[in-house]
């Protein structure tokens, strides 16, 4: 059996960080966030959230976003953000099973290696996958698709971690079974998640 599990809001009790960081980012350039900001950057990238930026007035480059931004949140997972309720030792107990764990995140590397680290489970991951490295995102199959074929493993024969209905729906949709992680910025559309996921995990 495969697991894949998502790092933000499924591993890490990280989304207040990001939720808190863009509005503070965006209100440090004298720009008022839209209500609904949560719900617009939780599926995209970095670079698309950059791109995102610009459009409400920021003006600078995709990069020099990106590099304010990678270095504010570089910090917070490197000191601060902790585990989600049950997530140690869920991933103790598959790991000390041999079981094969991998990470598919969209966030970047520079934030999940130093995070995995510090709360020492690092070790447990076979490897890291990063939605900007593999160029596909997770509104679609296909990247679960790709991690089952990295491991010669069916979907069918692979757990998905995920705490959102996008990404949910998507795992369903490439065929794994698939787990819905609680997380309070997703709250809105649990009923939803539970109804689309194999199970639950709180």
């Amino acid at each position: 059996m495969l697991y894949i599990f998502d790092m933000d809001g499924t591993i890490l009790d990280s989304m207040p960080l990001w939720r808190n960081l863009d509005n503070n980012y965006l209100s440090s350039y004298n720009i008022t966030p839209p209500d609904n900001l949560d719900q617009i950057i939780a599926p995209l990238t970095l670079p698309e959230c950059a791109d995102y930026f610009i459009s409400l007035g920021i003006n600078k480059e995709r990069d020099c976003i990106i590099s304010e931004i990678i270095s504010i949140v570089e910090d917070e997972y490197k000191n601060n953000v902790g585990f989600k309720p049950g997530m140690y030792e869920l991933l103790t107990e598959l790991y000390s099973q041999g079981q094969t764990i991998c990470l598919l995140t969209t966030s970047d590397r520079s934030y999940a290696v130093p995070a995995l680290k510090r709360l020492k489970i690092y070790d447990y991951f076979d490897a890291i996958y990063t939605s900007t490295e593999l160029n596909l995102d997770k509104r679609t199959p296909e990247i679960y698709k790709t991690i089952c074929r990295k491991y010669n493993t069916l979907p069918e024969h692979t757990t998905v971690y995920e705490d959102t209905l996008f990404a949910v729906n998507s795992a369903k949709g490439a065929g794994c079974h698939v787990v819905a992680v609680y997380d309070k910025d997703s709250g809105q559309y649990w009923n939803e998640i539970k109804q689309k996921a194999d199970e639950v995990f709180y």
